[in-house]
């Protein structure tokens, strides 16, 4: 049986709050413990230790109601420190459903209390966590949370922890903590040669090579690592992950055989019901080109059966012909974000989410020479998938991240106020709090550029019966139904998106529309190349939108969204109609679990969840939106479109009168 060595993900609990400090400070939030927990759950981790430094800090006991909400979500053992300073207290954590105990600071001010603990609850079950700073004098031991001590010597406290009995030591080095510096080996070989039990290193991993180095060369049995599974690189990236097992035996060169599967084929491979698509295509209300049926918003037909939707492909396929053409304006473009970059550290802003587009893009920006920096909008609903391939898709190419991640309870209640409202546009504060993002990060770095990774000939455009979003739309039905303030939620309000779009001259471009860009070869080489990972659908790369498309649409409303990339797919040449009509009519069925997560989530009993699910639907037209305004401005958006200051799907779908 092949024994993976133990690499530990630290999670830095305060208050209700995930956070990250840098040697024990300057707490930074990067999520909801359970949201977070829930991800690892699915990252092939064999135990999270959870520090809560408040606690710590401040001597209070553990919230149990708190620890037993997490534990009840986490599939992975868990180990609990912070505060704890009796045996009965380690009990009653115990008992909430925790495996082990850290103590430091009960160890030298109560150490029988711990005593007691270890007696009680056997010494497999204790942690001795000591906290360390280098001075001129050696290394001295610190407590409460590294805001105490300083006068106990390492040996002094490796003694009383051997005499007391602890089952395994934890050393962190506070100088180290957060910094990415790797990990100071001395400690950690001083730590492993003076006590006879094993020992977990802590405190400066900076790369992934980083955790062999205190196994193999320092005597440790175990790794901890906080920053490097919370964060891509740098103080504003937040992301969750993890090495897989491959990586893992890669890492320590002991790869067992047949484990890994690092290329793991990019496309679902599964036989369609053809006659059901043949039945399917022979209908009178179907385009005679696509997949797009008469009661998909605007669809209307011409005289030979084809529809709109086709003809704007067209008008696009014109717009941005593929051959010598566009291989030219691409580079020209290249050249254009090169020379808005002089003098500075990135040359454009590129939105990621771990899904096949923003990834290809990423690779074609970075071969051709562009500084991009990478920005990510975290709505704390994250796939571990998206979360894997944006780590290792940037870190391969030595691409910057930069991620914004909203209060989860905050922007929970805007989901819960779309679901409220009735109406199908529930995913529209995702899109809108994406691009509020990408605008503000062009404006904090004086980038006049946005790259966005689509691609009308693989996605289409989305109807916009099907999908309204503006930000006087966000605000409007959460004013009406929303319990919680909107404080972090990054809203694109509209004085705003006129000021970033007309005065700030900032640029929005996909740079994908000028390549014969062919979305499963895109899959095999990301898969290839990176290690990326197929997330099963289009937009599955997020929870709630995977509950949005598999579920809420076709449930609430009727609604396949396949409609519209499958037929963006037929127009363009790579799937066959037919082929494509099978996968179509397959029935969309919502993950009991992820429902289950939802409804929890969104704070919906049973009932309430089948309520919102059957009430009297709504339209963006019963709420107040930018909608007349963007109308009434039309030739100022027309002028922006030519400028490349919007996108044209913006100008037809936002400013045209709606289609019926």
């Amino acid at each position: 049986m092949h024994v993976y060595p133990r690499i530990i993900p630290v999670l830095l609990l305060e208050g209700e709050r995930l956070v990250k400090t840098i040697g024990f400070d300057d707490p930074r939030y990067v999520g909801d413990p359970v949201n977070v927990i829930s991800i690892f759950n699915d990252l092939e981790v064999d135990e999270i230790m959870l520090i809560d430094i408040g606690a710590a800090r401040n001597r209070e006991p553990a919230d149990l109601e708190l620890l037993r909400r997490i534990s009840s979500e986490c599939f992975i053992p868990l180990a609990y420190g912070g505060g704890v300073t009796t045996s009965a207290q380690a009990e009653r954590i115990i008992t909430a459903g925790f495996e082990k105990i850290v103590v430091n600071t009960a160890l030298l001010e109560q150490p029988e209390e711990v005593t007691a603990m270890v007696a009680a609850l056997g010494s497999q079950a204790i942690i001795g966590a000591v906290d360390v700073r280098r001075d001129d004098e050696g290394y001295r031991t610190y407590t409460r949370g590294g805001s105490a001590g300083g006068d106990y010597d390492l040996e002094d406290w490796l003694e009383t922890a051997a005499r007391i009995g602890v089952g395994e030591v934890m050393v962190t080095s506070i100088d180290r903590e957060g910094t990415r510096r790797g990990f100071d080996l001395e400690l950690i070989r001083d730590v492993a040669e003076a006590v006879p039990v094993p020992v977990i290193a802590h405190g400066g991993a900076g790369s992934r090579a980083d955790l062999v180095m205190p196994i193999e060369h320092s005597g440790a049995s175990a790794v901890a690592v906080g920053t490097q599974f919370v964060m891509q690189a740098g103080r504003d990236s937040v992301l969750i992950n993890y090495p897989s097992r491959a990586q893992i035996d890669d890492l320590f060169r002991h790869l067992a055989e047949g484990s890994a599967d690092m290329a793991a084929s990019a496309a679902i491979e599964h036989e369609v019901d053809l006659a059901a698509a043949d039945a399917y295509l022979s209908r009178d209300d179907v385009c005679t080109r696509c997949l797009i049926s008469s009661d998909v918003p605007g669809a209307s037909f011409d005289a030979s059966g084809v529809c709109y939707y086709c003809h704007l492909h067209d008008s696009l396929d014109r717009q941005y012909p593929i051959g010598e053409t566009s291989e030219r304006a691409l580079d020209r473009f290249v050249e254009e974000l090169k020379l808005a970059g002089r003098g500075k550290q990135y040359d454009c802003i590129m939105g990621v989410s771990g899904g096949t587009d923003s990834s290809y893009l990423a690779h074609l920006l970075v071969s051709k020479g562009v500084r991009p920096l990478a920005v990510h909008f975290d709505n704390t609903w994250n796939s571990p998938t998206a979360t894997s391939n944006i780590f290792a898709v940037l870190e391969k190419l030595g691409v910057d991240l930069e991620t914004y991640v909203v209060d989860n309870a905050e922007y929970d209640d805007i989901y819960r106020s779309f679901m409220l409202a009735g109406v199908k546009d529930i995913e529209a504060p995702t899109d809108i709090g994406f691009m509020g993002v990408l605008y503000r990060a062009a404006e904090k770095h004086g980038i006049r550029h946005i790259v966005e990774g689509h691609s009308f000939r693989t996605e289409g455009i989305s109807p916009m019966g099907w999908l309204y979003m503006d930000g006087g739309y966000i605000r409007g039905v959460h004013r009406r139904f929303g319990r919680l303030p909107m404080r972090t939620y990054p809203n694109l309000d509209f004085g705003n998106f006129v000021k970033w779009s007309a005065f700030s001259r900032i640029q929005r471009t996909r740079p994908l529309y000028w390549i014969d860009y062919n979305k499963e070869a895109a899959k095999r080489f990301l898969a290839e190349e990176f290690g990326w990972k197929w997330y099963g659908g289009h937009h599955l790369e997020n929870r709630f939108t995977a509950f949005y498309h598999t579920y809420f649409l076709p449930t609430r409303f009727g609604i396949n969204f396949r409609q519209i990339e499958l037929s963006a797919l037929i127009r363009s040449g790579q799937l066959d109609r037919r082929i494509a009509a099978g996968q179509f009519v397959e029935p969309r069925v919502g993950d009991p679990e992820l429902i289950a997560m939802v409804k929890k989530r969104l704070g919906f009993t049973d009932a309430e969840f089948e309520h919102v699910m059957t009430m009297p639907r709504k339209s963006y037209t019963d709420y107040p939106t930018y909608k007349r305004r963007f109308e009434l401005l039309r030739p100022f958006f027309w002028l922006m479109w030519k400028l490349n200051r919007v996108p044209k799907s913006f100008y037809v779908k936002f400013c045209l009168p709606r289609r019926t």
